[in-house]
């Protein structure tokens, strides 16, 4: 039937795909380009080391300044976002992935590394953005709890992968054997997202007299928003903590606890295991109780408790605590992304609130790693361990304070 062309009616968002779960999973896996290009770092971290003559602080900058472009890119990825739509947007950030993956395979000098790091981070902040803003087009407030959860498994489903096939990838071609496997899967994800994503026609993007000043005043009252800042305070505590953990465990085992780098590798998979079981759940409690409050202080709590016992720990003991810090983080993202897109109102503001949140995010993927790998070296590993504690705790505070249910 042609009826509806007929009578000028446009073609529904997401046309191409209807399913809003199969749309989830397109982007789900489309997002995993980013933390998998993001954590090939820790799992070859004493390799990096020696191959750029680098100390413990100066090697954290690799993990670190992947966040600083996404600190400084998120506001106005959040306005571009807005403009272009999400089908460009997502195109500029598996763009970036491949453009910083290639550059660092090919690296020579940590400068050279440490610019492709910068680029891959754009990637990261345009992912961040993009993928919850169209899953809250598609899921109402009573699943989005649900859908968020899903979602939110794309950094630690994305980190697992990495730190179980690093191993095998640097014993067979080095360490830019795990360059060269992140730019294959974020070239062969950004195809298949462009390919079975179309683009709303009806869209931001495909207007023909586009609303800068309405965009300018939308994004004033999302940066005034109080409780949004909160939220994303809670979020950047959060990525301190656990991207420092993450970032730094395998090279406290190979180091403190002389195991091999393919066993400390798995040992630390574990965390990641645990948050992708967590996530999903804890969208689905978060949905029945009808809190985002509780699913965001409590674990941060926690884990504030659980940090501070590593640095003592053996291996088996080690692997009990990082699966439980796996699990129980695992319930703060999907309460963040959830309240982020609420705390504004409006799911066609949701790529700016998004972007707020990863502000918070960045910073706290900037200063974790580097601040931990700082106190390690300057009073080592057990005073390093118990710096997060306190930086649990105040996530914990912000959550409390800010309003969202």
């Amino acid at each position: 039937m042609e009826s509806g062309k007929a009578l000028g009616k446009k073609p529904r968002p997401f046309s191409h795909v209807q399913s809003p779960w199969l749309i989830l999973l397109i982007v789900l896996l489309t997002s995993m380009a980013a933390p998998l290009n993001q954590f090939k770092v820790p799992p070859v971290m004493p390799v990096l080391m020696e191959a750029f003559g680098q100390s413990a602080g100066g090697a954290g900058l690799l993990m670190s300044l992947f966040a600083v472009t996404g600190l400084f890119l998120a506001i106005p990825v959040g306005f571009i976002l807005q403009s272009l739509g999400y089908r460009l947007s997502a195109l500029i950030a598996t763009l970036s992935l491949i453009a910083g993956s290639g550059i660092g395979a090919l690296s020579r000098s940590m400068e050279i590394m440490l610019a492709s790091r910068f680029i891959e981070g754009a990637g990261m902040s345009f992912m961040s953005v993009v993928a919850p803003a169209i899953i809250a087009m598609r899921f109402g407030a009573e699943k989005r709890g649900k859908a968020m959860g899903i979602w939110a498994v794309w950094v630690p489903l994305g980190s697992m992968i990495m730190f179980i096939v690093a191993p095998s990838l640097a014993a067979r071609w080095g360490w830019r054997g795990l360059w060269w496997f992140g730019f294959s899967y974020a070239l062969i994800m950004g195809l298949f997202f462009y390919l079975f994503i179309k683009p709303d026609p009806g869209s931001i993007s495909h207007r023909t007299e586009p609303p800068p000043s309405r965009g300018l005043r939308e994004l004033g009252g999302v940066l005034r928003n109080r409780d949004l800042w909160l939220i994303s305070l809670v979020f950047c505590c959060f990525n301190f903590v656990y991207v420092a953990f993450i970032t730094w465990a395998p090279t406290f085992l190979n180091q403190i606890r002389h195991a091999s780098l393919t066993r400390s590798s798995l040992l630390v998979s574990v965390t990641s295991l645990l948050t992708i079981m967590a996530c999903p759940t804890a969208g689905w409690i978060s949905d029945r109780i009808g809190s985002r409050k509780v699913i965001c202080v409590i674990p941060l709590i926690l884990m504030g408790f659980l940090f501070p016992l590593i640095s003592s720990a053996g291996e088996d003991i080690f692997l009990v605590l990082a699966a439980a810090i796996g699990f129980i983080g695992g319930f703060v993202p999907p309460g963040v992304f959830s309240a982020g897109v609420e705390a504004v109102g409006e799911e066609r503001l949701g790529g700016m609130a998004m972007a707020v949140i990863q502000i918070g995010q960045n910073s706290g993927m900037l200063l974790g790693p580097l601040i931990f790998g700082w106190a390690m070296q300057s009073w080592g590993w057990q005073a390093a361990f118990w710096i997060l504690a306190p930086v649990s705790m105040l996530g914990a505070v912000s959550g409390w304070i800010a309003r969202m249910k």
